[in-house]
């Protein structure tokens, strides 16, 4: 016949408390880290229509194509933007040195955003025209 010790019922009622609360606790904080995931992950979402954050044209592209980006920003009410953006809508397609692509710039300011959407082409080597589309 097996005897049972009660001392180590309890040891083990115990351990299978903290277990039991532990595993628990675990569950908790997996749900609480896929709702933030969640969120954080709305965020960051990309605006409709573009494919990734950021631009591919280089800091002289964005001076030359931001100009007449402010212009157009002016003309539909603001005249100090704070902030832009950008986001590519379609990665360069064609021949070196006449690749197109196409980007959303998103610009901030005077309490509303201004999505503005260029169109870049290469012109030759090292050179490239930007429109406002």
């Amino acid at each position: 016949m097996l005897s049972v010790d009660p001392s180590i019922e309890t040891v083990d009622d115990s351990f299978l408390r903290a277990f039991l609360s532990m595993t628990n606790w675990l569950r908790a904080l997996l749900v609480f880290g896929a709702l933030a995931v969640s969120f954080s992950s709305m965020a960051q979402s990309l605006p409709e229509g573009a494919i990734q954050e950021g631009s591919l044209a280089n800091q002289k592209l964005i001076q030359d194509a931001m100009a007449g980006v402010l212009v157009t920003v002016a003309s539909q009410g603001c005249e100090k933007p704070e902030e832009f953006v950008p986001y590519v809508r379609e990665m360069p397609s064609g021949e070196v040195g006449t690749r197109v692509w196409r980007e959303l710039w998103i610009v901030e300011g005077c309490g509303d955003s201004y999505p503005i959407k260029l169109r870049f082409q290469e012109s030759g080597a090292g050179a490239a025209n930007w429109i406002i589309e």
